[in-house]
């Protein structure tokens, strides 16, 4: 049983893992308050997913609530228990959640990244500098290639890993 754990828990990464944490937190602090017993908490009926998903719409983003709802059902996929939440009414829930969620949680237009915009860059960097010449060179493969900047950078040093980031 403990290689099956550890073969399905490898595949979440563990950013997704950590994110995934946090949604389970909040499960189970939504069925303490509204003393949900442990042996209703899993398997999940769909009325005490479908009050916890609610109870978080408003308060949240749309992609965090259904973070927080992935969270929940790869906890019963690692657990081998059965998931009984109606996938219709679970995906009309999360549409809803993300149609009540608060303004903050929206990211407000950017204008668009454009060649004039590398331009300025150009000029502001020396490009006899290895450092300015990295930066200026990822920037430009992100644009043409039209990527996240994300999928060309480490968020921390500390965090990278040639298996995953550009080298």
């Amino acid at each position: 049983m403990g290689r099956i754990l550890r073969v399905i828990g490898a595949s979440w990464s563990d950013s997704t893992k950590e994110l995934y944490s946090t949604g389970l937190l909040i499960f189970h602090v939504h069925c303490d308050i509204h003393d949900v017993p442990d042996h209703h908490r899993a398997p999940v009926s769909r009325n005490i997913f479908a009050a916890f998903l609610s109870s978080c719409a408003g308060a949240y983003s749309g992609s965090s609530i259904a973070n927080y709802a992935a969270a929940v059902q790869a906890w019963h996929l690692l657990h081998g228990m059965e998931w009984q939440v109606n996938e219709i009414e679970y995906k009309a829930v999360l549409e809803g959640a993300t149609r009540l969620a608060p303004s903050t949680s929206k990211r407000t237009r950017q204008a668009p990244f454009t060649l004039e915009v590398l331009d300025i860059f150009h000029s502001l960097m020396d490009h006899n500098n290895p450092r300015d010449a990295a930066i200026f060179a990822c920037i430009i493969c992100s644009f043409f290639c039209i990527a996240r900047l994300g999928e060309f950078t480490v968020p921390a040093i500390s965090k990278f890993d040639p298996t995953k980031h550009v080298t």
